[in-house]
């Protein structure tokens, strides 16, 4: 009991910390710069009573309802489509280092797990294309959720309105994968009444590299004014490359490209009724991961095979609006399809194989087929008392080949088939699984004089059905694996109290729960992997099941609009315990397995602040400090109590300047700068584990040069401007990953043109 108490009270007195922490570090910022405002204020008086200098209100769909963002009592952040052009950001990983407390293990473009407050437990040696991989923050195209475990998409950042980023589990309205948050991209919609057009062209060179280039354009037709607008678009990339292969000579060999397009169809049938049809359709390949190998010199490598990647998707989605006055309903229906061919280099196996045996990559390939189907109500009177409640369930295939064909291997090491594998393969298996889900779910919010409290609750179901089929000499032979059910179901509460200071002060607190789906471990050949299978064995642990685990967020928040609407500040302190953590153990034997060990806490403190200075200068100050660790020790990690978790900075910040200034009485110019800052982080929980590797923090600075005039804009740009190294990740896993990183892209300057009409 007594342990329990300190336990306690030690977890109030951080609690304690880092909210006075958060407040006392608001209040300096807010100080320091409402002095600033007050100085450049008192200089340009007049020109500002003359002038609008507040920020423009944001309306978020955050809560599945239009609300002004800065009256929603959560930690939200929004990317707008202006400061996507500014970045120059073409899908969402270009995003990270701008938005606090996002970070993520990332091995190449559409091979990003992402992580939200520090819940991250990845290790260099977990397979990307598992199918049993479960997300812990989902990612949303408009109504449809896209996001696949460590596999996913990178959607071309074009004609959107915006992106939500939404901090903190969001299980009750957005379900089992958005366990600690989620990621929204909100597209703009056909537009009923007038005829637009836009074309957006970039030209770039990396240093030490080849050259970038893309095209996006879009039209949006009114065909018949009120009632009928289509609206397309489309872009085509070509990514350069900057890793050289100095065993064969190839240059630049981690070029890539991404295709795509969308077509939007708004129907308007009455006042009160819309439907909205959308198809999407992606199409990304490149010739390797930008890897960097220790024992070669900087961006090279000496692999004679590639480990290229193929990523192809189409959506499609109908959503119908009817307003009942005192009501909204939604539906929406999604299918989604994506095929995903993933090749990874093993030349370090080779090694240990007969010397005439030439290389060849892993090829894994995933087909995945998603049915989703929502209906929701939500009232839109003037009562205190609002509602959401709706239903959801979702059907998803998946076909998984995991295959390592070797051509020639069966003339020098024996018939594939006596293995129950195809000619010349010395590994081949697949999953086949069927996942199905349904869920209700609500939230009500009640408004009490300057009181709003909050309650959300969503009841789960979950089903998995799957078969399994291993086979090759590396498996030391065949078996099957037709696997019981998987199911689980639940419920996930959500409970928030805020308090409206005032028309431009908020206070809140809110406690929520989030949680992921558990599965089923494909079966580890005892040919091969029998000592380690006895260890398992002997811990009493299991390698067929894993159960799902779940977070508890407790979260103190404020949003302020300070010096009549010149400076926004938003900050929060959160702090987050993780039960039954879904882990991934590797074995020697290049088998392993997922299992549920131990807990660990997250903690920290995000801080935004945006400052109209003057007329012509606007300022943006983001941050975080993350402390995640391992709350007890996992003895089968080789892991202690207090252990880092792998991935995740304690601190990171990005600060921006963007300056406007007429030119003449039609023609402005501008400049943005950025710089971001991305802590120390480690590949692992221990530093004891052999494949432990330290990555140390960085700072990145960006920067933009134009003019604007009439519906034109030309811009010179230069990212990574002073051409860091950072280590964006770390790894080692002999003699399947040798030491090597992957870095933050090297300077990469340019010039873009964007036209509207």
């Amino acid at each position: 009991m007594n342990k329990k108490l300190d336990a306690y009270a030690k977890q109030r007195s951080i609690f304690r910390e880092g909210l006075a922490a958060s407040t006392a570090i608001s209040q300096c910022l807010a100080l320091g710069l409402l002095g600033g405002i007050a100085f450049s204020g008192a200089a340009s008086a007049q020109q500002a009573e003359s002038s609008d200098m507040t920020f423009e209100e944001i309306v978020v769909t955050s809560r599945k309802r239009s609300e002004s963002m800065m009256d929603i009592p959560m930690s939200i952040n929004v990317v707008s489509e202006g400061l996507i052009e500014k970045m120059g950001a073409s899908n969402y990983t270009d995003l990270l280092a701008s938005v606090p407390s996002l970070t993520a293990y990332q091995n190449g473009p559409g091979r990003t797990r992402l992580v939200i407050r520090g819940v991250a437990n990845t290790s260099s040696g977990a397979n990307d294309n598992d199918t049993q991989n479960q997300e812990t923050v989902g990612i949303y195209l408009d109504e449809i959720p896209i996001s696949t475990g460590a596999l996913n998409p990178e959607l071309g950042l074009f004609d959107l309105e915006r992106v939500e980023v939404l901090r903190g589990p969001q299980g009750t309205l957005y379900g089992a994968g958005s366990m600690t948050g989620t990621i929204r991209l909100v597209s703009k919609k056909p537009n009923l009444r007038e005829f637009e057009g836009k074309v957006d062209a970039s030209l770039s060179t990396i240093n030490k590299g080849s050259e970038n280039y893309d095209v996006k354009a879009l039209v949006n037709i009114p065909v018949v004014e009120d009632r009928f607008a289509l609206r397309t678009s489309a872009y085509y990339e070509k990514n350069g490359g900057y890793i050289d292969n100095v065993l064969t000579g190839e240059k630049d060999i981690n070029h890539g490209r991404a295709v795509g397009a969308r077509v939007s169809a708004r129907l308007q049938l009455s006042e009160a009724f819309t439907a909205d049809f959308s198809f999407f359709h992606h199409d990304y390949s490149d010739n390797g991961r930008p890897e960097d190998l220790d024992h070669t010199p900087l961006f090279s490598r000496d692999y004679p095979s590639n480990d290229g990647y193929d990523d192809e998707m189409q959506i499609y989605n109908l959503t119908l609006n009817y307003d009942l006055g005192w009501g909204e309903i939604v539906s929406s229906t999604s299918y989604f399809d994506r095929k995903v061919v993933n090749r990874r280099s093993l030349d370090l196996l080779f090694e240990t194989l007969p010397p005439q045996i030439v290389p060849h990559e892993l090829i894994d390939t995933t087909d995945t087929d998603v049915f989703v189907q929502e209906i929701r109500l939500a009232s839109q009177t003037e009562s205190p008392l609002q509602w959401t409640v709706g239903a959801y369930l979702d059907k998803k295939d998946v076909l998984y080949l995991n295959t390592f064909p070797v051509p020639g291997a069966d003339a020098i090491l024996g018939d594939s088939s006596n293995f129950g594998a195809p000619k010349d393969h010395l590994y081949y298996g697949y999953d086949d699984l069927e996942v199905k889900t349904y869920a209700l779910f609500g939230e009500a919010y009640y408004t009490w004089d300057k009181f709003t409290f909050t309650a959300g609750l969503r009841y789960f179901n979950w089903k998995q059905d799957i078969e399994f089929y291993q086979s090759g000499l590396f498996n030391g032979g065949a078996n099957s694996d037709v696997r019981p059910q998987s199911t689980v179901d639940g419920v996930n509460p959500k409970f928030n109290i805020s308090y409206q200071i005032n028309d431009d002060n908020l206070v809140y607190v809110q406690m929520a729960k989030g949680f992921r789906y558990g599965g089923i471990n494909g079966a580890i050949p005892e040919a091969v992997c029998a000592d380690e299978l006895a260890q398992v064995e002997r811990e009493g642990g299991d390698t067929r099941f894993f159960n799902p685990d779940k977070t508890w967020n407790y979260e103190i928040g404020s949003k302020n609009s300070l010096a009549d609407g010149r400076v926004t500040l938003n900050a929060s302190y959160f702090h987050i315990k993780w039960q039954d953590m879904q882990t991934s153990r590797g074995f020697e034997c290049g088998f392993g397995f997922k299992e549920n060990v131990g807990e660990a806490t997250s903690q920290g403190i995000e801080l935004e602040l945006n400052a109209r200075v003057t007329e012509n200068l606007s300022l943006y100050l983001g941050g975080t400090y993350i402390n995640s660790e391992l709350a007890q020790d996992v003895p089968n990690l080789g892991a202690e109590e207090g252990d880092k978790a792998p991935f995740v900075p304690e601190f990171a910040f990005n600060t921006s300047a963007d300056y406007v200034r007429p030119l003449t009485d039609t023609m402005d110019g501008f400049i943005w700068a950025n710089v971001q800052y991305v802590g120390e982080r480690n590949s692992h929980f221990s530093d004891d584990d052999a494949n432990f590797r330290a990555m140390d923090g960085y700072f990145v600075s960006n920067l933009r040069v134009g003019t604007r005039w009439d519906n034109l804009e030309l811009s010179v740009f230069a990212n990574n401007l002073f051409d860091g190294r950072g280590v964006i990740r770390a790894m080692r896993r002999p003699p399947f990953d040798p030491d090597a990183t992957i870095k933050v892209e090297p300077r990469t300057i340019g010039v873009s043109l964007r036209a509207n009409f």
